[in-house]
């Protein structure tokens, strides 16, 4: 087809055909993978997040994502969520820091509508000051009707009241130097409630564009018809014509420059408290796995050496929660540790997770081939499901960077040695390295 620009074919794991990945004139990517199941998954991948976003518009990407579904000019709000939860289909989307990502899962026999209504809402959504809502002080009096300015506000209330919340806001923070990732992606109040429709808009025009999208399909169908239908239902208008935002710089920032502490002070019982790492971007595929086995080793489950060393083996134990964390972010991974804590026992704390950090540069072979096995088990289960392959492919192609990595990812797993879990221990997770967020109680 003459709007096909390129086409690549890639091994993917447990899938017996290869993906396509079709690149087409306008920069718009279409994947297909097959997968023998009564259910397809259709996916549209935005490399858009609040990574694009700046102090002033704080939110926009999470905001946007609710107005999407508030209806196109063919389809009126709330239309294409009923027509196609009655067919069977499930309907969802999320947003973060590198993406926003809306999917459709639905019998294979509704194939054809769950295309073009998805296609429509991608790239004719109405964003109608109806349903958005009028701006208002934030310190004042609400509007009577509620509209969806007010639901996200309250989202962000409620995750106000979350302590792990404030704890990692916080330490995001200190982290980074300038970096948009230190921001977080849900926004404030005060960008919410007066945020106007024009801004919101001029914000999907910038980043709603084809060659920043990536739409994926997994199940079983027929290949021509699929990309034909891509194309006839994927009309982008108008992209060109607009004064676009220029998004905040974003240098990597792949290490702490200036690691620090900070502490703060809620109506809480118990403290709560978190280490931060900044890592090398997950394109670099052998350090990535790593960190993930590092974090399976360390704080993941009753089995891992936080929880057992902190928890399980004290007589009388300080500590009443601890895990790790891996993030994988475009411009660099995040490792989180968090700790919730007897106040009282504070330094105690610290120096016993300094002391996990030291001893964590000395792996056990039995710990590896452990960590090992649980990767390779929860990255068959990423592949069980339509739903879960077209999500896997889509954080591949959009935050990776290539779904060719996805390919490489079980031999390189089987590569690692003690050796080298015991080198990205040391230059990466080293207590020098770390910025901390702490949460006291106020008495």
């Amino acid at each position: 087809m003459e709007n096909i620009i390129n086409i690549e074919e890639v091994e993917y794991p447990y899938l017996s055909d290869k993906v396509k990945i079709l690149t087409f004139k306008n920069g718009h990517k279409l994947v297909l993978a097959h997968k023998k199941s009564t259910m397809i998954n259709i996916s549209t991948w935005v490399k858009t997040g609040s990574i694009n976003e700046n102090d002033h518009n704080n939110g926009v990407s999470h905001f946007l994502e609710h107005l999407m579904f508030k209806g196109t000019e063919k389809y009126k709000a709330g239309e294409f969520d009923k027509t196609l939860e009655r067919k069977g289909g499930i309907i969802n989307a999320a947003t973060w820091k590198d993406y926003t990502f809306y999917y459709v899962t639905i019998p294979t026999e509704h194939f054809s509508l769950a295309l073009h209504m998805h296609a429509d809402m991608m790239t004719n959504p109405l964003i109608p000051e109806v349903e958005i809502g009028p701006t208002f002080d934030i310190n004042g009096e609400e509007p009577k009707e509620k509209r969806e300015r007010c639901v996200v506000i309250e989202e962000i209330r409620m995750g106000q009241d979350a302590n792990w919340r404030k704890v990692y806001n916080a330490l995001n923070s200190i982290m980074y130097e300038k970096h948009p990732y230190r921001r977080d992606v849900i926004g404030t109040k005060e960008i919410i409630s007066t945020i106007s429709r024009d801004e919101i808009f001029r914000y999907y025009k910038s980043f709603y564009t084809p060659n920043n999208m990536t739409t994926v399909i997994v199940g079983d169908f027929d290949d021509d018809f699929a990309i034909k239908s891509v194309l006839d239902e994927f009309k982008f208008q108008n992209f060109g014509e607009f004064d676009k935002l220029t998004p905040d710089e974003q240098v990597p920032e792949t290490k702490i420059k200036n690691p620090r502490t900070i502490e703060n002070k809620a109506h809480i019982n118990t403290a709560f408290m978190m280490y931060g790492f900044l890592a090398n971007p997950p394109k670099n595929l052998k350090e990535t796995i790593a960190l993930d086995l590092l974090t399976t080793i360390l704080g993941e489950g009753k089995s891992s050496r936080l929880n057992t060393n902190l928890i399980e083996n004290v007589k009388e134990p300080y500590v009443y929660g601890v895990g790790a964390a891996h993030y994988q972010l475009r411009d660099g991974d995040c490792f989180l540790i968090d700790i919730n804590f007897d106040a009282s026992k504070k330094e105690e704390v610290i120096k016993d997770i300094n002391n996990e950090l030291d001893k964590l540069q000395n792996i056990k072979e039995e710990e590896l081939e452990k960590a090992k096995k649980f990767a390779k088990v929860n990255f068959a289960q990423e592949s069980e499901t339509v739903s879960a392959t077209g999500e896997l492919i889509g954080e591949f192609m959009t935050v990776f960077g290539s779904l060719e990595l996805a390919g490489q990812y079980l031999d390189m797993l089987n590569e690692i040695d003690t050796n080298y879990l015991s080198k990205i221990a040391k230059t990466i997770l080293s207590k020098e390295n770390a910025s901390i967020s702490i949460l006291m109680p106020e008495k």
